[in-house]
């Protein structure tokens, strides 16, 4: 028994895929579609960078009109911070204040008879280096500063100013602020100002460490 034959008369343009999606049909279709989105997706962006642009334009006018505000807060925080910086000063040399005007007082009646006080000088503290010019800190840099006190004046001879040094030295109205005293070398020397009858008179000093000047 011989095998059928199948006779295929279709020319090739007329053959149909058994694919239910037409390829024809399609690319059409999403050509379409993806420029109808780009499209849409080109609007959407257009009206944010629209809003953008309008928001920044009321932003730098708002900026425009708070600035001069800006400016005067500015200016009177800097003010501020300097009348603080000014007030904590004072109040660091307001702390740092020696009175000697007990100290002198209670002194006077143990002064000998044959001395006369012609000086009480605290001299000034040794110069500071220069401040540096990065630093916006006022006032001293040091929180302790030296205290010197200088005593001056005439005597009929050594033993008053040896008096006044042992009262400097161990009377309680004095220790509290002088914490020590010397008479240096050299101190006592003749009195030419007042002639050639006075040569018996001397002039003498004495200097005294107090407590320090704190400032804090």
């Amino acid at each position: 028994m011989s095998a059928p034959l199948h006779l295929n008369l279709l020319k090739d343009d007329e053959r149909f895929s058994a694919s239910p999606i037409r390829i024809r049909v399609m690319l059409p279709a999403f050509a379409l579609l993806t420029a109808l989105g780009v499209a849409v997706w080109w609007s959407v962006l257009s009206a944010r960078v629209h809003s953008l642009a309008l928001q920044k334009t009321a932003t730098e006018a708002n900026l425009a009109e708070l600035k001069p505000g800006h400016d005067v807060l500015l200016a009177l925080r800097s003010e501020e911070q300097d009348i603080a910086a000014t007030l904590k000063q004072l109040g660091f040399f307001k702390n740092s204040r020696i009175r000697f005007g007990e100290t002198l007082t209670g002194l006077m009646p143990h002064i000998p008879d044959k001395l006369q006080l012609t000086e009480l000088r605290v001299p000034p503290p040794p110069p500071l280096p220069p401040p540096n010019p990065k630093s916006l800190s006022l006032g001293p840099t040091n929180p302790v500063e030296r205290v010197s006190l200088r005593l001056a004046g005439r005597t009929s001879g050594p033993e008053p100013v040896n008096a006044l040094l042992k009262t400097l030295l161990g009377h309680p109205v004095c220790t509290n602020l002088i914490r020590s005293a010397e008479i240096p070398k050299g101190a006592f020397r003749q009195d030419l100002a007042r002639g050639t009858a006075k040569h018996e008179t001397l002039l003498f000093e004495l200097t005294c460490e107090c407590s320090p000047r704190r400032f804090e």
